[in-house]
């Protein structure tokens, strides 16, 4: 099956990759729940976020702890506060304000034993993980992170209830290169702290957040990878990707959002990866300059014509499903595409692919092909000798020709594994 796939278009993807078999696809989530989610491929039943794995991956060195709470009452999520402006989030000050001492002692009965968290932890620990444990702001500041921070690469914190980012807690690791936040309570990046006090980060993920800027990482230029699956981002603004991140970004994940226009990210030219599933995008624009991209998912928008795409000649996998599409055009020079999912979209007729030799999977279920006449000529063994997956149920053709439409699907295409989700055995000629 097509691999975002094999990604974010991960975080909830069809599932995720970012599969999709119906839009309801889209929606599932996994431990890699995070872009591949929702940049997955139509149709796909289990697909890997790129946000996922790179939790889920550690260095051979590395040694993942899971820390767990001992005993500790259950702390109250905080009612999240809605801005009254971008501004008012843009220019809020990076630094907790000192708690009054009455305060701070009313609260630490609620921490009781957050402080002895990482007690077994050496100081030159390389991995944390401290998933899933309702962690606070305040919890943060007691776990004393700065202890970590000479050594410390890999830091976990998924599914807490984080909502700021201090230089006394995450901003003191000056060694940090994996950041995962996912699914915390963050309404802005922090990334001034973040640029302070972590400026060797490569991989960045504030997947299902509240986030609506991509603001003040601009300086971050090791980061390679940036998760921002299932936000508020409207839009990439004129500046939040220019600096140094724009020298080593390989992948960045901006599905689940709310985006209507790709733009502003012209100057990513060494982008590899770009996931935009489930947005609102409605055309295929400024991706010129993107010229050593190899994966481009952006399944779930609202795009109506295959375009702009003469200059992605390193591509090898395009997922566009579930879009508004009525003809396979444009990709003339996309002679390295591997992966071409056009599944659910208005397409009623397969042309214009007989020029991709190493085309190894096509999905264009649920269109509007009436027949299978044109499979031989456009992907047939000498055109597309190195293909082993094809998805087509869901089109009239597979109504019309009834019992007989995996056999002529055979017959025709005979360098296939897999037909829609079920392996090829051999065929009997009697």
């Amino acid at each position: 099956m097509p691999g975002e796939p094999k990604s974010s278009e991960a975080q909830e993807a069809n599932l995720a990759s970012l599969s999709l078999s119906d839009a309801g696809s889209a929606e599932q989530s996994s431990a890699s729940t995070s872009a591949r989610v929702i940049n997955a491929p139509s149709g796909s039943v289990d697909a890997t976020h790129s946000s996922g794995n790179q939790a889920a991956s550690s260095s051979s060195t590395a040694v993942k702890k899971q820390a767990r709470l001992a005993d500790l009452p259950p702390i109250p999520p905080s009612a999240p506060k809605e801005p009254e402006s971008d501004d008012e989030l843009e220019h809020e000050e990076v630094e907790e304000t000192v708690d009054a001492a009455g305060e701070e002692d009313a609260d630490a009965d609620g921490e009781e034993g957050v402080e002895n968290l990482l007690a077994d932890y050496a100081d030159d620990e390389n991995y944390i993980d401290l998933t899933h444990l309702k962690l606070s702001n305040k919890s943060l500041k007691r776990l004393n992170l700065p202890r970590f921070s000479k050594s410390l690469h890999r830091l976990g914190l998924r599914q807490n209830e984080i909502s700021k980012i201090t230089l006394r807690d995450i901003g003191s690791l000056s060694e940090l290169k994996d950041l995962d936040l996912y699914d915390n309570g963050l309404e802005k990046t922090y990334g001034d702290v973040l640029q302070q006090g972590c400026s060797q980060l490569e991989t960045l993920d504030y997947s299902f957040n509240s986030i609506r800027h991509i603001s003040h990482l601009q300086e971050l230029g090791h980061l390679r990878t940036l998760y921002f699956v299932q936000n508020k981002i409207s839009r990439v603004r004129p500046g939040d990707l220019e600096g140094s991140i724009a020298t080593n970004l390989r992948s960045l994940e901006l599905g689940g959002n709310r985006l209507r226009a790709i733009e502003n990210i012209g100057q990513l030219t060494q982008l590899e990866e770009l996931w935009l599933g489930k947005n609102k995008i409605t055309k295929l624009e400024n991706l010129d300059s993107l010229v050593n991209l190899r994966i481009l998912s952006i399944q779930s928008n609202r795009i109506t014509k295959l375009e702009n795409l003469a200059n992605l000649v390193n591509l090898e996998e395009l997922y566009i499903s579930h879009n508004g599409l009525s003809k396979i055009e444009g990709l003339e020079q996309c002679r390295k595409l591997t992966t071409l999912d056009i599944g659910a979209n208005r397409i009623a007729r397969i042309e214009n692919v007989d020029h991709l030799k190493d085309l190894e999977e096509f999905w264009a279920n649920d269109n509007q092909i009436p027949d299978l006449n044109a499979l031989e000529a456009q992907l047939g063994t000498e055109k597309c000798p190195n293909l082993n997956t094809v998805y087509l149920e869901g089109n009239p053709a597979q109504r019309s020709e009834g019992p007989a439409y995996r056999r002529k699907i055979i017959l025709a295409l005979p360098q296939l594994t897999q037909i829609d989700a079920t392996a090829v055995r051999p065929l009997r000629i009697s």
